[in-house]
């Protein structure tokens, strides 16, 4: 008999679950069960914390040689089991494997998870929202990266989009957004930027042009909501990139990716470019930029984001949990993530030791937020339209 549509989709659907139910065991990701456990047991007796966070080695290398092994120093009960996905990987799993165990009402196994969707797990109920009443540090974190998050995650540390500059020709580099569009009418050639769908540096330097056309009343939607007719604001900004074009590198040539930028300057074939501050500080350390190249942030500043780490809503071990995240934004902390990540630290920087500061003082100011997904995506292809093939047609 000849199957019908409906049944060859039930057929599938139950495919698709085995496989899926396969693969969490074959990856040692099952379902703990049993009751939580009270505040008082978990301070009379050992405690597992499993946390779940992923990408780059050098994500991998802070906690596992840096973070933990001080954190075993102060809270020798406390073991943190750090679950690792190179790449994040995994963040689709670990996001349905918490989902799949709060519909079957038992207990993922997943205390702590570092991700980017932080706010999108907070809305299905998968995290909690944190706060200084448990997490007393939280109070040195500024309101509004808190925000960003829908207050569901704790941040840790950040980082920002800048200028590099290489101090060998540009003795005075732009401090402001019209001081740096001056200095590319000035010195044509010399400048360029990504693409901005092909990383996150050139992406910033594209939304800041852009906000120079939004009403400062629809800038909020910009950045945490979604209304395309909006989009119609960004007219004068899109003017204003395609007339920067023929006084950038080789007449409107846009290298792809961050690293494609950094290249460039590596090169001194261009002597200033919008960089992620991380990345232009671990070039600089590495040797792969010249000494001469420096740092800035502009004023106001270009966009930046935080890692946050989620509280999962199911977790036994809330109180070690928060004491965790709560030394995690220490001082010292704090100091560790930035000397190691050459990032932004999760609080405000007026709350990381005064050497730090000095030693970052170019960065150490706030960032701003970009535009939401959505917004940001159609950002994306009118960019090729409006600047890339702007008079091609």
């Amino acid at each position: 008999m000849k199957e019908t549509n409906s049944q060859s989709a039930t057929r599938r659907a139950a495919r698709l679950a085995a496989l899926f139910v396969s693969f969490l065991f074959a990856s040692g990701i099952v379902f703990a069960s049993g009751a939580k456990e009270s505040a008082s047991a978990q301070q009379s007796s050992a405690v597992t914390i499993n946390f779940y966070t992923g990408g780059d080695v050098n994500v991998h290398d802070l906690w596992a040689n840096d973070i933990l092994p001080a954190y075993k120093k102060v809270a020798p009960n406390v073991n943190v089991n750090l679950v690792f996905s190179e790449h994040n990987g995994s963040d689709q799993l670990v996001f349905d494997k918490i989902a799949a165990a709060k519909q079957a009402g038992k207990v993922s196994g997943v205390d702590i998870w570092e991700t980017g969707r932080v706010l999108q797990a907070g809305e299905a109920g998968l995290a909690m929202k944190v706060s200084a009443t448990d997490i007393a540090n939280l109070s040195k974190v500024s309101p509004d990266v808190l925000a960003q998050a829908g207050g569901y995650g704790v941040p840790y540390r950040g980082s920002s989009v800048v200028i590099a500059y290489n101090s060998q020709y540009v003795s005075n580099p732009p401090t402001t957004l019209q001081g740096l569009f001056d200095w590319i009418k000035k010195n044509p050639g010399k400048f360029t930027y990504n693409p901005p769908d092909t990383g996150g540096s050139g992406d910033a330097f594209v939304q800041a042009v852009l906000k120079t056309s939004v009403m400062s009343s629809d800038l909020k939607t910009f950045q945490t909501s979604y209304n395309q007719s909006l989009e119609s604001e960004w007219g004068s900004g899109w003017k204003l990139l395609e007339s920067l074009g023929p006084d950038v590198y080789q007449g409107g040539f846009y290298p792809k990716g961050n690293v494609g930028v950094l290249q460039l300057l590596d090169k001194g074939a261009i002597w200033l470019a919008p960089v992620w501050s991380d990345m232009g500080l671990s070039y600089l350390a590495q040797g792969l930029l010249p000494a001469n190249v420096k740092l800035e942030q502009l004023d106001p500043p270009f966009s930046g984001g935080a890692s946050y780490i989620a509280v999962v809503s199911d977790s036994l071990h809330k109180s070690a949990d928060d004491a965790f995240l709560n030394w995690l934004l220490t001082p010292e902390v704090q100091a560790i993530v930035i000397h190691k990540m050459n990032g932004y630290p999760g609080v405000e920087w007026q709350y990381v030791p005064a050497d730090v500061r000095q030693k970052f003082a170019a960065i150490a100011k706030n960032y701003s937020f970009g535009f939401s997904a959505k917004f940001d995506s159609d950002m994306h292809q009118m960019w090729y339209q409006n600047v890339a093939n702007a008079g091609k047609n």
